[in-house]
């Protein structure tokens, strides 16, 4: 299972490359459009900051922090994700796997009204996800008390390969 895991990973990131800046931005818009309702009951957001071959998030960050909504983002450990809150997207500094990541500040502690917008390089729509491989998410989720939405490109809407650690998400999200 590993190794079909590995070179699905291959071929998605290969595909996700070779999205033209119209398609992405189209399905981006998309996507932020459909998560604007679940801010309605959320009384944080737990995101991450998206690179440049995922669904964009720096819009939804941006978009939460001016409407009041607090948002918190990941710093990678070794195993495991913590989150801690930013006041801007510009705080972030290049981290673990080059990824974006908040000043480990503001600690942030997830409860049933936080909404966690979790990344996917492909996604089943029944709320499994192939990730980058290293199950920070699929951790962290296992004790998560609120809702989880998987965001992904309809393109890459497929069956996903799963094993029992992996998690669910409450959602997915795709672009129309």
């Amino acid at each position: 299972m590993r190794e079909i895991k590995i070179n699905l990973r291959r071929e998605l990131i290969k595909q996700r490359k070779a999205m033209t800046k119209a398609e992405k931005s189209d399905a981006d818009e998309s996507i932020f459009q459909q998560l604007l309702p679940f801010l309605d009951n959320a009384g944080s957001v737990f995101c991450y900051a998206s690179m440049e071959i995922e669904v964009d998030t720096r819009r939804f960050i941006d978009h939460c922090l001016k409407k009041g909504i607090s948002v918190a983002l990941p710093v990678s450990g070794d195993k495991e994700l913590s989150f801690y809150y930013i006041e801007s997207i510009d705080e972030l500094s290049k981290g673990r796997y080059n990824i974006d990541e908040p000043p480990k500040i503001r600690p942030a502690l997830a409860d049933e009204k936080t909404l966690c917008v979790v990344p996917a390089l492909c996604a089943d729509g029944n709320g499994f996800r192939l990730g980058y491989g290293k199950g920070y998410y699929d951790r962290f989720l296992r004790n998560f008390k609120g809702t989880s939405i998987t965001i992904c490109y309809k393109d890459f809407k497929r069956e996903v390969p799963t094993e029992p650690f992996d998690m669910r998400t409450t959602f997915t999200v795709f672009d129309k």
